[in-house]
């Protein structure tokens, strides 16, 4: 298990001093960080999802798109499956789920409708669109813990590696994902910088 640092710790390898000017400013930096995360994760996995598209490309480019949208379908069920999931939690009220579908590029989708004040809007729109890269990335740890803790056969090793390029390819956001999520990201600067600050400063 990986220790996390402290924050103390953080705010002296900024070398800004540990004042509440030196805090503050380590923990804004901190805030844009964690909440481009989910962002820079999701550009990862779709550089990794192009380089299967290069590879198998180079044989057939039909038998690419074919295994990444299609072979791959687990991690398109756990995609919406997330967005369902989240959307119920923060209170959305969903009004429709598609897990297979090929209509304009797309694979599936969830239509969803914000309930509450706007801040809860915000939170819906963005926890919604993030969850998919947030549970691919939590599932692919486990699997992956998993496959490197022990010895499996043969096939259990095709299974869970099957398991894993699934989510790979399936766990960014999509164009209106992304939308959704800069649409209510906003929301959680303050408490997340906050957060950070009192770690900080009291911690």
């Amino acid at each position: 298990m990986v220790a996390l640092p402290s924050m103390a710790q953080v705010v002296a390898w900024f070398g800004w001093g540990n004042g509440p000017g030196a805090i503050a400013a380590v923990s804004a930096v901190l805030t844009i960080v964690v909440l481009l995360a989910p962002v820079i994760a999701g550009l990862i996995l779709f550089g990794l999802e192009r380089l299967q598209v290069s590879l198998i490309g180079a044989l057939n480019r039909d038998l690419a798109y074919f295994f990444v949208n299609f072979v791959t379908f687990p991690g398109t069920f756990v995609h919406e499956m997330s967005h369902l999931v989240f959307a119920v939690i923060t209170g959305a009220e969903v009004n429709e789920v598609c897990m297979f579908e090929n209509d304009g590029g797309r694979l599936g989708h969830i239509s969803y409708r914000t309930r509450g004040p706007w801040f809860m809007a915000a939170v819906q729109h963005s926890l919604t669109a993030v969850a998919p890269t947030v549970v691919g990335f939590a599932l692919g740890y486990v699997l992956l813990k998993y496959i490197f803790a022990g010895t499996h056969s043969v096939w259990a090793y095709v299974g869970l590696w099957y398991l894993v390029i699934s989510l790979i390819d399936h766990s960014t956001m999509s164009d209106s994902d992304l939308e959704h999520y800069f649409q209510g990201v906003w929301i959680f600067i303050l408490p997340v910088f906050l957060v950070f600050f009192g770690l900080g400063y009291w911690g």
